[in-house]
């Protein structure tokens, strides 16, 4: 039996499944991703390919999709399909999630204060969900928070590739506190303004900003031990949300501002 020859790239027209390729968007180590269309529903999709001849590659897409699978919730992309080419190198159909990734939203600049806290709420909620599940992101960064326009989650997350469950073989030790670290991190950045600087509070740089939301950020930025969990996180967020007036999903509270903070835009030096 000859094995079918199929290119490692498919240009624009080409079809994967039921789907057709509208443009390349990024080669990446173990697989290359595709923008593409269904040839029959009124769907958009991410199309990820395996390079040809990579085991690790094909384990760690099919991984990532049965990850995804495992998960139900509005901040996390669905798996639409999964597939074999005829060169046996699978793909996997992925929800593409319209927006714009967090860290092109806040600038170089700080954030606003209630999109800060309003992030911190729905990516610790997502967070939760998949701690609760036994998977940890692992990758967690600002340009993998995407800022959407969907009514009950205004925040995913992408890029499930290298998560994994805590009970799996990893080269690496799986903690769910990783992910609380690096959150904490997205949080100083846009709220400060700057990169996290090991041992220096947030309120170095946002003095007027909310005790809670200080100390939160500056405990999910502690050593592993004294760092809280997801629910902690989103529990807290949740709460200043509704104090600050964050959300409009729900009727606020009336609520005064300290002397020197603006509700727009935390007044930081």
């Amino acid at each position: 039996m000859t094995r079918t020859v199929t290119s490692d790239r498919f240009a624009p027209g080409a079809r994967i499944g039921d789907y057709v390729v509208e443009r390349e968007l990024s080669y990446e180590a173990s697989a290359i991703v595709y923008f593409a269309t269904h040839v029959v529903l009124p769907r958009q999709a991410h199309i990820k390919v395996t390079h040809p001849g990579s085991r690790t590659a094909a384990i760690q897409l099919l991984r990532e999709a049965c990850i995804l699978e495992a998960l139900s919730h509005p901040g996390v992309p669905r798996v639409h399909e999964c597939g074999v080419l005829p060169d046996r190198r699978p793909w996997s159909a992925i929800e593409l999630v319209p927006g714009v990734a967090f860290d092109r939203f806040i600038g170089e600049g700080r954030g606003a204060l209630p999109d800060v806290v309003v992030a911190l709420r729905d990516v610790s909620d997502i967070l939760c969900h998949a701690h609760e599940r036994g998977i940890v992101h692992r990758r967690l960064t600002a340009s993998a928070v995407i800022r959407t326009q969907r009514r009950h989650c205004v925040h995913a997350i992408e890029d499930w590739a290298d998560a994994r469950t805590l009970d799996s073989e990893a080269e690496a030790a799986v903690d769910a506190r990783d992910d609380i670290q690096a959150l904490g991190a997205i949080a100083f950045r846009a709220l400060s303004g700057r990169a996290v600087e090991p041992g220096v509070s947030v309120a170095t740089h946002c003095s007027a900003a909310p005790a809670e939301l200080i100390a939160v950020i500056d405990q999910m930025l502690a050593e592993p031990v004294a760092r809280p969990t997801a629910r902690d996180v989103y529990a807290r967020a949740l709460w200043l949300c509704d104090t600050l007036e964050a959300s409009p999903l729900f009727e606020r509270p009336r609520w005064t501002p300290p002397q020197g903070f603006e509700i727009g835009r935390a007044s930081c030096r």
